[in-house]
């Protein structure tokens, strides 16, 4: 478990620099998304946090953190609280033709919780931190 400190709230922003913009982004609407990510990345396989940029626990945090702030706050403004989006969003593809369009769900190719992950690159760079980190056998 991280103890979400300033600290670690400005090295998310500085890490992050999207979400830098103290107004924008809240240091409260910040230690939410890191308190979300902290219990996605529990496990000991992740290893022990340390702010430090090579490290596992530290990389996965930030990266989730980012996709859960990016895909719940879709006007990439979390000043308000009402601009948190209250449809989950997967991905879609859409088809025109004449004066018909048609938009689907594009289905099997992930898991619908890796399917949200895939919508932005924070969350694909966690799919794949994450994917590494279940590798290979742990020793106790």
């Amino acid at each position: 478990m991280v103890d979400i400190t300033p600290a670690v709230i400005a090295s998310f922003r500085t890490t992050m620099a999207a979400f830098s913009d103290v107004t924008k982004w809240p240091d409260t609407i910040v230690e939410q998304a890191l308190c979300e990510a902290d219990a996605e990345t529990g496990s000991s396989r992740w290893g022990a946090f340390e702010d430090e940029c090579r490290n596992t626990k530290r990389r996965g945090l930030f990266y989730y953190g980012a996709h859960w702030l990016a895909t719940t706050y879709l006007t990439q403004d979390a000043s308000t609280a009402s601009n948190v989006s209250p449809s989950a969003r997967l991905n879609v593809a859409a088809k025109s033709v004449g004066d018909e369009s048609v938009t689907y769900r594009v289905g099997a190719m992930q898991e619908t919780e890796e399917d949200w992950l895939s919508l932005t690159n924070y969350g694909v760079q966690f799919l794949r931190l994450r994917r590494r980190v279940g590798m290979g056998a742990l020793a106790l």
